[in-house]
């Protein structure tokens, strides 16, 4: 069986560069080799709040757009390997992200990509693709992050599974880290220690700290404030625990940090 590697969904160019250099750092961290994929998406993939089909024009425009940005990420792919020395296959599909993501199930150790709200129309599935057809852990990455990555990370402590997988999968990142924080918000005393007990073996000189919410703060802003003024290059934290569906009906605190975090989300399901 071929070793696991860390893939990188270039869904478009837009935070292509902030992946692959995100990217590079896991790949030194895990020794791990990187694999670069792109889904040229079709317009049988696309359904449109507004209109049961796209016209002639947006068919063809959409097709003009998808072929123009493949020529984009392969400039910046051949750019990254000039500037870093690691070169990675690149895998071009044609369809969309929920069906090439079968092709990855068993052999990406974990997936990284752009924050999907960044990405054209077409392309915002990919995160939940990753992460619930994959079932990988995931790294998301803001376009616009220019900080370092894994100095900094804090901790959205819950104790549910999705946490302790991210725990798990994410481990060589936090006993690497410089400074770790669990931060637990809105919760009772115990949670703290029950925090200690899943991180102190990972990470040694971790802190911990309890926060209360003000009056109709939600938790992920609550939780994105925490990680602002800590200076976080990185926040650990389980998505979907409430489970796929009801998340999409009413989004929870998941929906919401994936799509208000200006910092990198170290995330699984």
């Amino acid at each position: 069986m071929d070793s696991p590697f860390i893939l990188v969904v270039l869904a478009s160019s837009t935070g292509a560069a902030q992946c692959l250099r995100i990217a590079s750092q896991m790949s030194e961290r895990l020794g791990q080799k990187l694999r670069l994929v792109h889904v040229e998406i079709g317009p049988r993939s696309i359904v449109l709040p507004s209109q049961e089909q796209l016209s002639e024009y947006e068919v063809e425009h959409l097709a003009e757009r998808e072929r123009a940005d493949t020529e984009k990420l392969r400039d910046i792919a051949a750019q990254w390997t000039r500037d870093t020395g690691i070169s990675a296959e690149f895998d071009l599909y044609k369809g969309d992200e929920w069906r090439v993501m079968r092709h990855y199930r068993h052999s990406a150790s974990m997936v990284v990509l752009a924050a999907p709200d960044t990405q054209p129309i077409g392309h915002r599935e990919a995160l939940r693709a990753a992460l619930l057809r994959t079932r990988h852990p995931v790294v998301m990455v803001p376009p616009a992050w220019e900080g370092g990555f894994g100095r900094r990370l804090m901790v959205g402590w819950r104790d549910i599974p999705p946490l302790r997988r991210a725990l798990a999968s994410f481990k060589q990142f936090l006993a690497a880290a410089d400074q770790v924080e669990a931060v637990a918000i809105d919760q009772e005393e115990g949670a703290l220690d029950e925090a200690r007990a899943a991180i102190a073996p990972i990470a040694a000189g971790a802190t911990y700290r309890a926060v209360t919410s003000a009056e109709g703060q939600r938790t992920a802003a609550v939780l994105l404030g925490a990680a602002a003024a800590y200076q976080a290059d990185g926040l650990v934290m389980g998505a979907y625990r409430r489970g796929e569906m009801l998340n999409w009906l009413v989004p929870g605190t998941s929906s919401r940090l994936i799509h208000q975090s200006a910092l990198p989300l170290l995330m699984h399901r």
